[in-house]
């Protein structure tokens, strides 16, 4: 039996989870597939997470501990030419890189966490400034993400994102960690996209979905969940869309679906019951919980999202199209990718779309041609090997085999 604390009987080692930034459930998802086989090796393991309330809740229903992670002010990013990361460095300048002052505290706080557990391992997806408080210490370190959590790492400066001046100028993001780390007496990066390098690192993504997979020495494993089966039912609904509440154009997307005439069916995340209410008396059907996908795919051509990658890579197994409406620069990427691929449409960003568009949006991405490109993605990847989370296993134990034999 496992304690609320995630403690083996016995104790034993310790494997520590960290996911720092990013929402939804994705980043803890592929964490917990990692930590369901340790904990079969006798290991305790821990989570550290953005979100405590929604993610620990998923964590705890797992039977592992839980902790809050510490949290970086997000501070817009204000470039030149947008609003939108032209690099990673962008990213890391604001969530504080640029400024010691912000910076040092968090990761004195992350030090101060991980000391206190004394992990024999830590996992990070998404955690750059965890990594940092990692770096150059006594911990092994595997990093895991998609091809945007997880940029190239084999490089000496974080490749562009887009075209455009950036915000943070990564020279002096780089003065600034070096500082730091020098006042905690470690080493510091010699370049800061080494800061996902771990001991060990995965792109732990469908190679279709990777963006910089021409610049990587190793390429994507493929996602930690084996993909789902395709989808063999004849759709009887036009579409299933699986949208949040506060997308700023979320009315505009439901108000078209209704002018639509479309069959379908709608769950909106954190959404109220009033909301749900006030929609379905418009004539949509609207789920007061999440569906499983796979099975609500049997009966559905197209489905709706904002290009998650959890989401995309789903759609893509089971064959269906998609219809995108992204909401920042991550999901903007993988609807490229989805595009490129011929199964998906999407609206345009910043909300320059109308209601009317809608329906004209479902027409195009159910046409013959994009969703039988759809069905023949969908069959290239069943019939892959589903091996990543092996892999990641077996790094895992190399990791902690090395530490042993160090005596550590």
């Amino acid at each position: 039996m496992i304690g609320i604390d995630g403690a083996m009987p016995g104790g034993g080692r310790t494997a520590l989870f960290i996911w720092e930034l990013g929402d939804g459930l994705g980043h803890v998802t592929r964490l917990l597939r990692i930590a369901e086989v340790l904990r079969q090796d006798g290991m305790r393991c821990l989570f550290v997470v953005r979100n405590v309330e929604m993610a620990g809740a998923v964590v705890l229903d797992h039977g592992f501990g839980v902790l809050q992670a510490p949290i970086a002010r997000i501070e817009p990013i204000r470039g030149p030419d947008s609003n939108q990361p032209v690099s990673v460095a962008d990213i890391l300048g604001s969530i504080g890189f640029a400024d010691r002052r912000r910076l040092e505290p968090l990761v004195c706080a992350w030090s101060a966490l991980i000391d206190a557990v004394a992990p024999d391992i830590a996992i990070t997806d998404y955690a750059p400034t965890a990594n940092l408080a990692l770096y150059g210490g006594p911990v092994p370190v595997l990093v895991i993400g998609d091809g945007f959590t997880l940029p190239p790492v084999d490089v000496d400066h974080f490749l562009p994102l887009r075209k455009g001046r950036p915000a943070h100028d990564e020279g002096r993001l780089a003065a600034v960690v070096t500082e730091v780390q020098a006042a905690r007496a470690r080493p510091a990066p010699a370049h800061l996209p080494l800061l996902f390098a771990g001991d060990q690192h995965f792109v732990v993504t469908l190679p279709e979905l990777d963006a910089w997979s021409a610049y990587r020495s190793r390429q994507a494993i493929g996602p930690i969940a084996p993909p789902l089966a395709p989808a063999s039912g004849t759709p009887t609904m036009s579409y299933f869309a699986y949208l949040s509440a506060d997308y700023p154009y979320i009315d505009r997307v439901l108000a078209g679906l209704v002018e639509s005439g479309r069959s379908g069916s709608v769950f909106l995340r954190d959404s109220t019951a009033t909301q749900r209410e006030a929609w379905r008396g418009k004539g949509l059907v609207i789920h007061d919980q999440p569906q499983d996908l796979a099975e609500v795919a049997e009966s559905t051509a197209t489905i709706i999202h904002h290009g998650g990658i959890g989401t995309s890579e789903a759609v893509l197994a089971l064959g269906r199209t998609h219809l995108l409406v992204p909401r920042h620069f991550e999901q903007f990427a993988n609807a490229d990718r989805l595009g490129r691929l011929g199964v998906a449409v999407a609206l345009r960003s910043g909300g320059k779309f109308g209601s009317s568009d809608l329906g004209r949006a479902l027409e195009a991405a159910e046409i013959v041609q994009r969703r039988s490109r759809a069905a023949t993605v969908a069959a290239t990847l069943a019939s892959r090997p589903a091996n990543a989370l092996h892999t990641a296993i077996a790094a895992c134990r190399a990791l902690l085999g090395a530490q042993k034999d160090r005596g550590c």
